[in-house]
This record gives structure tokens, sequence and C-alpha cells, in this order.
């Protein structure tokens, strides 16, 4: 019995595995991967720039500690090949090294996707679903590719005797599935990107905030409270959805005005233009514009449109706006309209009799 484990660990099928070149190898892509992110990903956001270096650092502890062990089975393994003892440490050194080593393959990996991602969608936000997804594809590729080289793991075996297991287990996992195939569904046909301001509308209730990350179950809104909100991918998917984004159209809003009914109506919109003007996240075009929407026998009613770079600024730029427009209708002696009441004086006669 004491030889059992060690015989249960095919040590021929992992020496190959085990070798310098897989670490030279693998040092070497971490090298390369470096380069191309400090010559062509300088201008990523400071957030993408401290995921990357955490990336970076994590990989090259993985990679540095399979080389270690490395160096340490095979020191073991010709040194005192003939010690039961230490053959048996060097077996269960020799399965630790390969799974060290296949965590640090797959976090290369990782690297080169988000590298890609970055590259491609410099100032675009990327959703971690697809890194998420491709690690898990690549992952089971891999132990699995190790499971038959060195157990002798008959893959298609795995699979057909498992089919009953996977049955009930996807009726066990069908929310996190629907949520899954949802946020599949979703990056697709990417009707929001990160960053994007959106509104969500689900029955009565709604929300508005900024898409922060979108993940394999579910995805975050940063709402205008700075309250981070977390919304199935599924719910998301059933959800009404007004995407507030400039990637499609500039975000337009507006702001009314009542005058009084003998207000010049060319003096009341300048006052509004002028009001409007001076501020950098206002766009310029399509610009500011004002349009005469009522008229009563009272008062006109006169809307103000302006157009924003940056939909989560809506509240600050609101207030300054009607702030100016303000102080530019009393220097201009312009007054808004304000409800009156008339009076019927027979009505008045009439009650008091």
């Amino acid at each position: 019995m004491k030889h059992l484990f060690v015989k249960w660990i095919p040590i021929e099928q992992i020496q190959p595995l085990i070798s310098y070149e897989a670490f030279l190898v693998s040092s070497g892509l971490i090298v390369v991967a470096w380069i191309f992110y400090k010559l062509l990903l300088g201008k990523i956001s400071p957030r993408r720039h401290g995921q990357l270096r955490e990336r970076f650092l994590i990989t090259s502890l993985f990679v540095s500690l399979s080389g270690l062990l490395a160096g340490v089975y095979w020191i073991l393994f010709w040194q005192h090949l003939q010690e039961p003892f230490l053959q048996k440490l060097s077996s269960y050194l020799g399965l630790v090294t390969l799974f060290v080593g296949a965590v640090g393959v797959i976090k290369i990996a990782q690297i080169y996707v988000y590298l890609y991602l970055f590259f491609s969608n410099m100032t675009t936000g990327v959703p971690r679903l697809i890194a998420n997804l491709f690690t898990f594809v690549f992952s089971v590729f891999l132990f699995g590719l190790i499971g038959s080289s060195v157990f002798g793991l008959n893959i298609a075996t795995v699979a057909t005797t498992s089919a009953v297991f996977s049955l009930v287990l996807g009726l066990a996992l069908q929310d996190t599935l629907g949520n899954l195939f949802s946020g599949l569904a979703l990056q697709i046909d990417r009707p929001f990107h990160i960053n994007d301001w959106v509104e969500i509308q689900d029955g009565d209730q709604k929300w508005v905030g900024q898409i922060y990350e979108i993940n394999w179950r579910a995805t975050f809104l940063m709402s205008f409270a700075d309250e981070l909100i977390m919304f199935p991918n599924k719910t998301i998917a059933q959800s009404k959805i007004i995407i507030l984004s400039q990637t499609l159209r500039p975000v337009r809003l507006n702001q009314v005005y009542r005058f009084s009914y003998d207000t010049p109506i060319e003096e009341a919109k300048a006052a509004l233009l002028s009001g409007v003007q001076g501020f950098p996240g206002i766009m310029k075009e399509p610009g500011p514009t004002t349009l005469v929407t009522e008229v009563t026998e009272s008062w006109m009613t006169i809307k103000l449109f302006y157009s924003l770079y940056d939909y989560g600024t809506r509240y600050q730029l609101h207030d300054a706006v009607a702030s100016k427009i303000m102080r530019v209708l009393r220097e201009r002696k312009i007054r808004l309209a304000h409800p009156t009441l008339t009076l019927d004086p027979q009505s008045l006669a009439s009650r008091d009799t």
C-alpha cells in the first residue's frame, strides 16, 4: 500500500511536461506581453493600468513558482531516484508543479485576451464576461488535455457517462444558465457599452445609472447617488432599456420657462440662449435652440434645448444653466409669468347675498 499512490501517479507521463523549455516559453510570452503593453497601451485609463499590472505581477509569481518547483522536482528525481520516500515526494511535487504551471499558462492567456480587448477598445469599456468565458473554455481544454495525456482519461467517455448528471445540474442551475446566456446575448447584440448611461424600466420600477461592469451573471449599474446596483442579466434582457449615450445620439435636455404675454419673443429667446453659453459640458453641435411650445391669454411657454457630452453631469449643468438664465433675465429686466386670478365682481356680489 505504501507505493499505491506513487503507482497511481504516472511519472513517465508527467516528466516530459515539466521541462525548462516550458518555463522559458512562458517567461518569454510574459516579456512580449509587457513590451506590447508599454509600447501600445500607454493611453488607457489608470484603472486599466492597475488591472494589467496586477495581472502581470500575479502571473509572474505563478510562472516563477512553477519554475522553482520544477527545479526542486528534478533535483529530487535525479539525486534520490531509489529512495522510496523521496520518490513519493517527487511524485507529489510533480503534480503540484504541473498544476501551478497550468494556472500560469491560463493567466498568460488571460493577459493576451485583455491586451487585445484594451487595444481594440482604447476608450470604451470592456465587459469582463468575454474574458471570463474565454478563461473557462481554455481552462476546460487545458486541464482536459492534461487529464488525457497524463492520466489517460477518455474525454468522450466521461462526457457520455455524465450526461444524466449534466441534465440534473442544468435543471438545478436554470436561473444561473439563463443569466449566462442572457449575458452572452447582450454581448452579441451590444445595445450598450460600459460607461454608457441607461434607464432600465422593469414593471413600475425605473433605475437610471451608468453601466459599470458586465460579468457572466449580472450587469452592474452605478447610480447618480454612487450606489452600485446589480441586475441579473436575465432581468436586463427582459426589461425596457432607454440608452442615454452619445455613442448612438447626443443626449438632449430641455428647460421650460413661462413669460408674460407682452414679453418680446425674440428678447426672451436671446436671453435663454445667452444663459446657456460658456459651459464646456454643453455641446456646440448640435447647439442650443429654443422653441415656443404654448401661447395663452396670460403667458407664453418657451423651451430651451441643449445637448450634453456626458449624461452624468445633467444635474450639475441643469443647476448651473438655470442659475445663469435667472441672472440674465434679471439683468435684462425680463420677468417670468406668474399665476393670476381674475375675480368677477358680480359673482362676488351674488355670493354675499
